[in-house]
């Protein structure tokens, strides 16, 4: 199954949105972890074992492993083949945020598509289209393409406005949904939960194509402004709030309860869209 597929699958099987983020920050990390052989994996695969009951897909954040070097980058591939082999059924969205020359990406794209057969990953379409291709060509995967994103600066570039009196980010979106024509669903885009505003108008111009939502919970976005904006097509990502829901032993169980908790919380806002 491609990523559309998966994403549909699971998004009806579980009526949910929830994308599980998994930012293994070090100094966060239980001490009983921090203390382990492999501390990201071991915590990651804890965290996944305890919310795959009601993750739609997770988005691994590949910095939190490349700061350790090789051995970061050793653990954050034995998650991607641990999650591949015990959940086949939930989608892998790898956060690495990549864009560059055209020969660069298509390495970056060998890497994560060729070696690891990921589902999709993240980003930047600040180099434009031939950036972005070489991901492309591999038919079964997607990417998420940089929009309108969550964090405070986001208005620094995404909100100059262009000579067509749009902002940058609702070019960035024009840009997007042509190439998501040309490669049909293998484009989604990045869209902040800190703008429901913005992203009801963006949802509406774009009724069909994936959003993945960052800024629900610990950056301020609620599900009440969220789903109603968003809509069915759409990921919502919730990283702290869950993996750190415990520094105790108690972290996967509790991280458990957490997911639960927004799981239900989608279910009763979904049930009328």
């Amino acid at each position: 199954m491609n990523f559309y597929s998966k994403f549909k699958t699971r998004r009806e099987k579980l009526n949910s949105l929830l994308c599980v983020g998994l930012d293994p920050e070090f100094e966060k990390l239980p001490s009983i972890i921090q203390k382990s052989e492999n501390p990201l994996f071991t915590f990651c695969k804890e965290i996944v074992l305890a919310t795959s009951d009601y993750a739609v897909a997770y988005k691994p954040n590949i910095a939190f492993f490349e700061r350790f070097g090789s051995q970061g980058i050793l653990e954050f591939e034995k998650l991607i083949q641990f999650m591949k082999s015990t959940f086949p059924e939930i989608p892998i969205v790898a956060d690495c945020k990549r864009g560059d020359l055209a020969n660069t990406s298509k390495e970056y794209a060998k890497y994560y598509f060729g070696n690891l057969n990921l589902d999709s990953i993240t980003l930047s379409p600040y180099m434009g289209a031939d950036s972005i291709e070489p991901f492309l060509e591999y038919s079964d995967h997607s990417v998420f393409l940089l929009a309108y994103t969550s964090n405070p600066s986001s208005s620094d570039l995404q909100k100059i406005q262009s000579a067509n009196k749009l902002y940058f980010y609702e070019e960035t979106i024009l840009f997007s949904s042509k190439l998501n024509q040309k490669f049909t669903n293998q484009v989604g885009i990045v869209v902040g939960a800190t703008h429901p505003k913005e992203m009801k108008d963006i949802r509406d111009g774009e009724p069909e194509m994936i959003f993945l939502i960052p800024g629900y919970g610990a950056q301020g976005g609620t599900l009440e402004e969220i789903i109603p904006a968003c809509g069915r097509n759409s990921l919502i990502n919730s990283s702290r709030s869950i993996i750190f829901a415990s520094k105790e032993k108690d972290f996967a169980e509790k991280s458990r309860d957490s997911a639960a908790s927004i799981h239900k919380q989608m279910n009763e806002y979904l049930v009328n869209l």
